[in-house]
């Protein structure tokens, strides 16, 4: 596997063919007889002893030989053989290597992939080889190439991270009259592999991810070096590399098992008789024995394996490929998602992605329109076990004066759900103590039935009691330093009471947990969304008390109305767009609240949290009421009025997207103390919904303003079709945005219609395993990742 060019550069000196190019050939292998080159994996042989790894074109390797007038250059693979692919030529660039004009034997280094080939650009800016010195990376994250054909599964990797490194030392210098000017290179494998096979059975379920975790905390990912010229070769004639410490902990290996499939990500699904193999390259500095494997299924607990066999640890050895065969995971009916107890008990809880429910209990609704108004559509005890840990309790104050929350009934709708308050808390309680180690998020949310006014203080002093007279639950408040020890089998209360509509009620300090201030009941919220007109930030109808005087203080909805001067039937077209009305400035976006803690101490959280989406732009007619008025804002604009409404789902998905890497970057500084709460909650607001006060499009009022009935508008709309779209897109963008480029903590996600869809079927698992796919901040220490508890051996079939 050799070829030969010459440049025809001048100054030939005596014999030696000075300044000729240099063109080389490759070959490469695990072990055995059967040599092969490198960047897909091909067949092994029939004994399994090794395996085709072929070029492919346009892939560089970095060669450095020091005594070259120029010493280092990348090669580009080219002249891959049709009926060979392990036979390729390395192209040079314009400034290849040269053969030596002193001396008679040259000395050749090479590494593959160069780090100009590589695809992921933040990892190929941490990669070099230099003067014969490479400096590799084994990320946390490996994505593979997952496809499906029939009962057929493959799962490519991405092959950057296999290093391979070739050195030929003395080669001859060939002489005018040999013309010899070309250096074959064997190709070693430097990165440790350990080959996985996951067979299916008739009770496997979906697989979402698979871990490989060092039980001993040993780093096995991260920054490693190998120096071909000065450092030491092992027995078994391998350079030998060496960890880099960077005082980060990366004790684990994360491969997302999602498919697409025209488009849409799902979970792997292996039926009996069908298998898929990844490959997984750990760090090469030292043999690797305390590993597990955890492989988890679709919303059920994972599958926990050490790597043994009889008992006896497998030993991963640098350089070389273990192949290991073990079952999926098989469905476990009634089995928990215990997955915070699965942590280290001093990681922050600031660094957890959360999936939580809005509204969880109102599957119990049995009111009118109920797919107007349920959130969710499957049980408590389904949440629970597929690891939801935050859960949204909605209900007004207790009517019979001041008294505990206890036996106050939880709301959709306005209509109780024959739950109250006291039985949903105990029953999250039962679980939390049940538990290892874990611990639940619960969100009592004040939506009054008269008005809000004097109530709102009322159910905070309610909400007080109900701790006061329930000593017997184990309570801990939020906060950006509590460690999950801290957390476990404890209630975690973060309350949302108070509305932009209360103006600045003052609420008295919670006994228990957060009081978090204005985050309430308002559908649009377009100060926060950070709506503008003239240089002046719009406010919320339901906000003032001074309505008709819209240019000392303007609304969104005094533009959407009495600015519109459109007449005659509905339209969809945005030329109805009114001449003067409002534009989002994202520099004004203000999701940011103030918090009161048990202790009296504040704080601030950050909530994306708007409900009523418009799918599409639309000016609503507001049919007349029987007393004349106009919906609810009466006849002070005339007959015939439309309510303009801008398309704003794609507002909606920006500002989950957006609060996503908020949150992702705020909790990687170990000085934040913000937390997030990014809620997909929401609805569609239904154009054919035509009654007065539900009326989905209508402006909504829940303060009883005077002159406008109570709930006026707002309180209904589309939750099937949204919360599919939103749970699917959110879902898919997650997966598409890359392995890769996840690095923090999500915190809270409230979701709509978990398990009703592709999308709300997978987020809870996509949320939770991101806990498991970058270093955990503990208290006390830089950095850590997961740790497992023990489990059955795996199976080693080779």
């Amino acid at each position: 596997m050799v070829g030969c060019s010459d440049d025809k550069l001048t100054n030939s000196t005596g014999s030696l063919p000075q300044g000729n190019g240099i063109v080389f050939g490759a070959s490469a292998g695990y072990a055995g007889d059967t040599r092969n080159t490198r960047t897909i994996y091909g067949d092994k042989n029939a004994e399994g002893t090794s395996q085709a790894i072929e070029w492919v074109v346009g892939d560089d390797v970095s060669m450095y030989s020091p005594t070259s007038p120029v010493p280092q250059a990348d090669y580009e693979v080219n002249n891959i053989s049709t009926d060979n692919p392990s036979s390729a030529y390395l192209v040079a660039p314009q400034n290849g290597l040269q053969w030596s004009s002193s001396g008679d034997t040259q000395d050749f280094y090479a590494i593959y992939p160069a780090p100009s080939s590589m695809s992921n650009e933040a990892i190929r800016n941490i990669v070099s080889f230099e003067n014969g010195k490479l400096t590799g990376y084994i990320p946390v994250n490996q994505a593979h190439t997952i496809s499906h054909s029939g009962n057929t599964w493959t799962a490519q990797p991405v092959m950057d991270y296999l290093y391979m490194a070739a050195v030929e030392k003395g080669v001859q210098i060939p002489t005018a009259e040999n013309g010899q000017d070309g250096v074959a290179l064997d190709f070693v494998p430097l990165t440790t592999t350990l080959e996985v096979t996951i067979q299916g059975t008739d009770n496997s379920v979906p697989i979402v991810s698979m871990n490989v975790v060092a039980q001993n905390g040993e780093n096995i990912a991260g920054a490693f070096t190998c120096d071909l010229v000065n450092g030491e070769v092992g027995e078994d004639g391998y350079p030998v590399c060496q960890y880099s410490n960077d005082g980060t902990r990366r004790d684990m290996v994360t491969v997302s098992t999602y498919y697409n499939d025209n488009n849409t990500y799902k979970a792997m699904d292996l039926k009996e008789g069908e298998s898929v193999t990844f490959n997984v390259f750990l760090l090469p500095h030292k043999n690797l024995t305390n590993l597990r494997l955890r492989i988890v299924g679709l919303n059920t607990t994972g599958k926990d394996m050490v790597l043994a066999e009889n008992n006896v640890a497998i030993t991963l050895h640098p350089h070389k490929k273990t192949c290991v065969t073990v079952k999926a995971p098989e469905l476990q009916i009634g089995a928990e998602n215990n997955w915070i107890s699965e942590l280290d008990d001093n990681v922050l809880i600031s660094q957890l992605s959360i999936p939580g429910t809005a509204n969880s209990f109102s599957y119990n609704y049995r009111g009118n329109d109920p797919e107007m108004y349920k959130t969710q559509t499957v049980d408590f005890e389904t949440q629970w076990n597929s690891g939801i840990r935050c859960f949204e309790l909605k209900c007004p104050n207790n009517t019979n004066g001041n008294q505990s929350l206890e036996n106050v009934e939880l709301q959709c709708n306005g209509q109780g759900l024959g739950v109250t308050f006291g039985r949903a808390v105990q029953m999250i309680w039962e679980k939390v103590n049940a538990s290892e180690g874990e611990f639940a998020m619960i969100i009592p949310f004040f939506e009054s039935q008269d008005g809000r006014d004097g109530n709102v203080t009322d159910f905070a002093g309610d909400l007080n009691r109900f701790f006061q007279e329930h000593r017997e639950y184990t309570y801990v408040t939020y906060g950006t330093n509590v460690t999950l020890g801290e957390a476990a089998k404890s209630l975690m209360f973060v309350a949302r009471i108070t509305s932009e509509e209360d103006g600045n009620l003052s609420l008295p300090t919670p006994v228990e947990g957060v009081f978090i201030d204005q985050w309430g009941s308002l559908k649009d919220n377009w100060a926060r969304r950070g709506y503008m007109i003239n240089g002046v930030k719009v406010q919320n109808w339901a906000t003032r008390n001074t309505y008709n005087n819209p240019d000392r203080t303007p609304t969104m909805e005094y533009y959407m109305m009495n600015r519109n001067t459109t007449t005659g039937n509905n339209h969809t077209n945005d030329s109805f767009r009114p001449s003067e009305f409002p534009a989002k400035d994202e520099s004004q976006i203000d999701y940011l609240h103030e918090t009161t803690r048990s202790d009296g101490s504040t704080g601030k959280a950050y909530i994306q949290d708007w409900s009523r989406v418009i799918p599409e732009t639309h000016n609503f007619y507001m049919s007349r009421n029987s007393d004349g008025r106009e919906g609810p804002f009466g006849g002070e604009y005339g007959t015939n009025r439309f309510c303009y409404w801008q398309e704003s789902y794609n507002e909606k998905i920006g500002d989950v997207w957006r609060t996503f890497n908020l949150a992702i970057q705020a909790n990687s500084d170990p000085s934040n103390t913000t937390f997030y709460i990014n809620s997909l909650d929401g609805y569609f607001a239904d154009w054919t919904d035509t009654g007065s006060d539900g009326n989905s499009a209508y402006p909504y009022v829940e303060s009883g303003v005077s002159g406008y009935d109570f709930l006026a508008g707002g309180g209904r709309g589309d939750i099937a079709n949204y919360s599919e779209q939103i749970n699917n897109d959110f879902y898919n963008r997650i997966l598409t945005f890359g392995e890769d480029n996840i690095y923090g903590p999500m915190n809270i996600i409230l979701l709509d219609r978990v398990y009703a869809s592709n999308g709300g079927n997978y987020l809870p698992s996509v949320i939770i395993n991101n806990n498991f796919r970058f270093p955990l901040r503990t208290n006390g220490e830089t950095t850590t990742n997961a740790s497992y508890s023990n489990g059955g051996n795996a199976i080693s079939n080779q």
